[in-house]
Formats: C-alpha cells, structure tokens, sequence
C-alpha cells in the first residue's frame, strides 16, 4: 500500500485541494494522511464520508487527524510520517508533499521511482553543497557521526519519497531534529541566510542524508519540482505569496513578479475531483493570471 502524507493550517487548504486532486489524476492509489491545525477544509463536504475517512473515487481516501504540536510543521514532517508509517504495517512506500505542490506526472513514475532510492529533487537556493562543504561538517557534528560523506546534492524537503526498507531515514531525521532543539535550535520558524547551516527543516533532512550512507537515493534536478522548466514530474509555488492568495496584475505592476509556472500549475487542478473554486471564480483567478503573464512578457 501507497501512502501519502502532508501537512497544513489555515488557506493552506486550497493547497491541499489542489495536491489532492493532482494525485487523484495522476491515478494514485492509496491514503492520503492530512495532519492539520485549525479548521477541517470546507471542501471535505463534496467528498463522500465512511467513518472517520473520505472517498475520492473507489481509490483514493482522505483521513485527516487534528494535530497539537507547537513547533513550525516543516519540523514536524518526518514525525508526522513515521507515526503513519508505524500505524501502517502494510506500507510499502510513503510520500510527503507539502501543500503547494501538485503533481503532474503519472503517478508510476513517481512510484517506480521510490522504488529505485529514497526520491527527492534538488532545491532552487542551493542545489549544490560538496561533501567537503562546512554545512556537512556541522550537521555531521550534530549527529556525532564523522563517517565518509560522498553527497554533493541538497534536496528540497517539500517532497520525499520512501520504500519501506528505508524508514530509517525518517529516525534519523527526527533524532537530528530533537538534537537541533536540546542545542537551543528554535523550531518556531526558519532561518534566511545561507551562513547558517541550521536555517529549517530542509538542513535537517540533509543532515539525516548525509548520515545514511546504507541508504540509497535517486535525486532528479530543480525541474523535478518546476524551479526550471519542463516542469514534467511536480511543480512547487515556494513564492511566498501563494497562488490562491495572489492578485497577479497587482503584484506584476506593484512590484515587477510574473506569474511563476508552479501558480500557473495550481490553476490546472482546482475543479476535479475536489471544486476548490466555482467555475465564475476559477475563470476570474485564470483570467488574472493569464494578464498578467501576457502583460509580464511584453515588460520583459
């Protein structure tokens, strides 16, 4: 059994809508885990009720679980998906994807690929970090492991993907975790500078990686998740402003940003299976961000 996880609060639930519905054409099969704070998403009314679990199709379930955990959900995630991994003994590959990506590939692409390694895509800021790089040095003091690292990719933590014989990862990625906080790492928010070898969650999964030399990767590049075109596998909107939030001529002519190619992907799966918008609303936010695109190459 395939399953994937992610998590959310607040508008972040416009994500999800559209990550589920990403997954549900690109023919997954399986569970998906919705860890959350706050509000369920209003949109679980379209969706067919069985217990405690929601239907899309004769394939696909939801099971939401309301979370009390105070630290920022990047940190959470390896928790989070080792708790559903240990809660399921038939597992045989589990995914996380966080809540502004869609998916556009098909699914037994993304699953032959799990298959293959630990799956994950190079990040947009720093997608190249030597082996030798002084980051490594302090994640492996960290660990208190000074084992041979021969890395020299930085993986974005958005999405991951694990074949069940690698869930070691996931222990190495919370110990580390836990390690970052009893050093008085703040677990609260991320950092923005490239000094730090600590700035997020994303370090600490590198940092785990770079631990696991008996485990084995498959890395695709940044236009794994559309930081570069094709964006034929996901595409992730890591704006800070998200696609659902988003005025696109307003933010073009206030502050000069196009329109990326993940906030044009988000528009591709807001109707089916899950109704995000009306069909007045999502030809409206279409619209806008059609302008805007237009409008952004004749500016150049």
């Amino acid at each position: 059994m395939e399953i994937v996880t992610t998590l959310f609060e607040g508008h972040y639930e416009k994500g999800v809508g559209a990550l589920v519905n990403s997954l549900a054409r690109s023919s997954f099969k399986g569970i998906i885990y919705v860890g959350y704070r706050g509000d369920l998403p209003v949109w679980i009314n379209q969706l067919q009720k069985s217990d405690q679990t929601f239907k899309i199709g004769n394939d696909v379930q939801l099971v939401f679980e309301l979370l009390d955990v105070e630290m920022h959900f990047g940190y959470y995630k390896p928790s989070f998906m080792k708790k559903v991994a240990e809660a399921n003994a038939d597992l045989t590959n589990i995914y996380y994807f966080d809540p502004d990506i869609v998916v556009n590939a098909p699914w037994s692409f993304i699953s032959n690929w799990t298959n293959n390694g630990v799956s994950v895509c190079l990040d947009n800021c720093f997608p190249f970090v030597h082996h030798t790089h002084p980051w490594r040095k302090e994640w492996q003091k960290l660990a208190n492991n000074k084992s041979t690292c021969e890395l020299n990719y930085y993986a974005n933590s958005g999405f991951i993907g694990i074949h069940k014989d690698s869930l070691a990862l996931l222990d190495r990625w919370v110990s580390l975790t836990e390690k970052y906080k009893d050093i008085d790492g703040d677990l609260s928010r991320f950092e923005k500078d490239g000094y730090r070898a600590f700035k997020g969650d994303q370090d600490l999964l590198n940092a785990a990686m770079t631990i696991s030399q008996d485990i084995s990767f498959s890395v695709i590049g940044s236009e794994g998740m559309g930081f570069t075109d094709p964006a034929y596998l996901m595409a992730h909107a890591v704006e800070t402003v998200k696609p659902w939030k988003n005025n696109f001529i307003k933010q073009l002519v206030s502050k000069g940003f196009k329109p990326s190619t993940a906030a044009k992907m988000f528009f591709n799966y807001c109707q089916y299976p899950i109704e995000i918008y009306s069909k007045s609303q999502l030809k409206i936010k279409k619209m806008d961000i059609k302008l805007a695109s237009i409008m952004g190459r004749m500016l150049g």
